[in-house]
């Protein structure tokens, strides 16, 4: 890494990425104590992240063009200050289940800014070989943060109870507020004038038509899908087929962590010398051999893992060289092309979990199948990508 990288805007990127990934992965223990306090079903209680995903994902079309007319700083403050309202409903409407649904859909519109402003003052902050660098460890916190949360959610779920939880989510946002305040200083220089609706919807139709931006988009909304989707199927191999218990799985569960930060550590070594080019097409081949490992392995939970780990080792060289593909011609729209990034990977993943939830993907083998096709369609998007010409920013 370039010994002049300023890495004041990476941690406060990480800092901001990290609060959308804790808000979701830190609840999810908590949902089963949640719904026998309140007498209600666990279906149910799974509202408490429908509605935060309901506020969190469509509100990320909307902070991206706003910021990029004024500014970065302005939009992220306002926008946590609208999550740390929501949390504190949370908190003290913790008697009533309806006042908690409220707070979570505010929360979860106050914190749409997260990963939209992170990526967007990255791309402000960073150009040339830094830029991947740099999102890299923005890929490296939103991948690793949701493995990891679930774990810190459970500890604290079984010491102090649930709403503890909340209020931890609380403490950390203002803390992290506080810190933006002081040590964020604006990043976007060009700004443009405040855009109509029309205008925000013809700029996001724009980059849908871009062959260039969908490939590379793509590459970063199937990749980001695979993540998500064995990390819900892992846990049902690992303790309904094999036995494991919960406690034990989320001990195991730090190997496939390790994995992504392995690959994100090895593309950040490699990329220099070999090209980001090289490293987002050695992601599918990593992928491939996931595949057919959990095809053939057998059903123990070291083969189990060691398929995960391949296919994660893999996703952190994809995400972080995609990533930096889609932000690099976009200087001056970098808040709608993050944004459209970032909630076209949670509309694609919600899409494709409902689509495997239908099929019943419950096998490690039919996991393995599925990595196989996605490492297929990825290969291709990274052709295709190169091939196009890169939009005017």
């Amino acid at each position: 890494m370039p010994h002049s990288i300023d890495w004041k805007p990476i941690l406060l990127a990480c800092l901001t990425i990290s609060i959308g990934q804790l808000s979701m992965g830190l609840v999810f223990p908590a949902l089963p104590w949640i719904a026998q306090d309140f007498g209600i079903d666990l279906d149910q209680a799974q509202l408490l992240i429908a509605v935060y995903l309901l506020g969190f994902g469509p509100s990320q079309f909307i902070y991206g063009p706003i910021s990029d007319a004024l500014g970065r700083r302005k939009v992220l403050l306002s926008g946590l200050v609208l999550a740390l309202v929501g949390l504190t409903v949370v908190v003290i409407g913790s008697n009533s289940f309806p006042m908690i649904v409220l707070g979570r859909f505010i929360q979860g519109l106050g914190t749409g800014c997260c990963a939209v402003l992170a990526r967007a003052l990255i791309r402000d902050s960073y150009s040339g070989k830094q830029l991947p660098t740099a999102l890299a460890y923005i890929a490296m916190v939103a991948s690793f943060t949701p493995i990891v949360a679930p774990v810190i959610g459970g500890f604290i779920n079984h010491h102090f109870g649930w709403i503890s939880i909340f209020v931890l989510l609380l403490s950390y946002l203002v803390t992290v507020w506080l810190i933006l305040f002081v040590r964020f200083e604006e990043t976007m220089r060009n700004r443009t004038v405040l855009p109509s609706i029309p205008a925000v919807l013809t700029s996001y139709v724009s980059l849908l038509k871009s062959r260039y931006f969908i490939s590379f988009a793509s590459i970063g909304w199937l990749n980001f899908s695979l993540v998500i989707t064995t990390t819900s199927v892992m846990p049902f191999i690992m303790q309904m087929q094999i036995g494991m218990s919960s406690d034990r799985y989320a001990l195991w569960a730090l190997i496939p962590a390790l994995g992504f930060l392995c690959g994100t550590f090895f593309c950040n070594k490699m990329r220099p010398k070999f090209g980001l080019k090289a490293m987002l097409y050695t992601a599918p081949c990593m992928q491939v051999l996931a595949a057919i490992w959990l095809i053939i392995a057998p059903l123990e939970p070291w083969a189990m893992m060691l398929g995960q780990f391949l296919l994660v080792f893999g996703n952190g060289i994809a995400l972080p060289c995609a990533q930096a593909q889609v932000m690099l011609p976009f200087k001056n729209r970098a808040g709608v092309a993050a944004a459209l990034s970032g909630g076209g990977q949670m509309i694609v993943s919600a899409l494709v979990s409902m689509f495997l939830v239908n099929i019943g993907i419950n096998q490690a083998w039919e996991l393995g199948c599925l990595i196989g096709v996605f490492a297929l369609i990825t290969s291709l998007n990274v052709y295709r990508g190169f091939q196009s010409t890169p939009p005017s920013g």
